[in-house]
């Protein structure tokens, strides 16, 4: 049986449930076509099965509000350290980040707005990609996992709001309203943990040990040589005397 992970939970069960629950609420005749008066098992099990393949459905559209809502903001917040459009790190750590690329990427590159967009996403996954071969990436996960949720779950409300308004109409402003204020929230709640995924990466990758070879080579140096035994001296000839003993 298959089991979900931490960012397939909120990132896909989670929205697709919400808008699932929208479907059923708007349009009662597939509740009743679906699920029986009594949960069962088997119901629930079904629940899981359409929230999974809604919540991939769902996140389609949050990668169109993806989309758009970070070309509102001049890109995503891992490209900021780039385009320097905002403030993500400090100075100093940017600076620590171009030699961290150096050493441990063997990556010779500014971090400058002169390279593209493209090529800067590539490095920043393989800079995620070495964070997470150190174990260091589950800070990192958690605040992606959380992204995903809040991207999410704006998605279905929206869809959900598009739903009610196209059968309703304003019937029901009061709960559309509510819908609304609720998808603005899970959007600053993505924002928020979308510039934290960013300055989370670059903090890790910032704080990995030196590379094996390096850290060998220090401690080659710092521990004395072996010291050589001292040969010992043949013992020196007798000077005979032409006397016989």
């Amino acid at each position: 049986m298959k089991t979900f992970d931490f960012y397939e939970f909120t990132g896909v069960l989670v929205p697709g449930a919400i808008t699932l629950v929208a479907v059923l609420l708007i349009y009662p005749h597939v509740r009743t076509t679906l699920f029986s008066s009594d949960l069962t098992v088997g119901d629930l099990g079904l629940f899981v099965v359409l929230a999974y393949a809604i919540g991939h459905l769902t996140q389609a559209v949050g990668n169109g509000i993806e989309l758009v809502w970070w070309r509102v903001w001049e890109g995503m917040p891992t490209d900021w350290v780039r385009s320097q459009k905002h403030s993500l790190i400090a100075d100093a750590q940017r600076q620590a980040l171009q030699t961290k690329l150096s050493s441990k990427l063997s990556l010779q590159t500014s971090i400058d707005p002169a390279m593209s967009a493209g090529a800067w996403f590539s490095i920043t996954r393989q800079i995620y990609a070495e964070v997470a071969a150190q174990s260091r990436a589950s800070r990192v996960d958690i605040f992606n996992g959380n992204y995903g949720l809040n991207r999410g779950i704006a998605s279905a409300l929206l869809v959900g709001l598009v739903l009610l308004l196209f059968v309703q109409g304003l019937v029901y402003w009061q709960i559309a309203f509510i819908i609304l204020v609720s998808a603005g929230v899970a959007l600053y709640r993505m924002h928020r943990f979308g510039v934290r995924y960013a300055r989370e990466l670059f903090v890790q990758f910032l704080q990995l040990p030196s590379d094996s070879g390096s850290a060998a080579a220090t401690i080659a140096q710092s521990v004395p040589a072996t010291p050589q035994p001292t040969p010992v001296n043949p013992p020196a000839a007798q000077t005979h005397t032409g006397l016989n003993p």
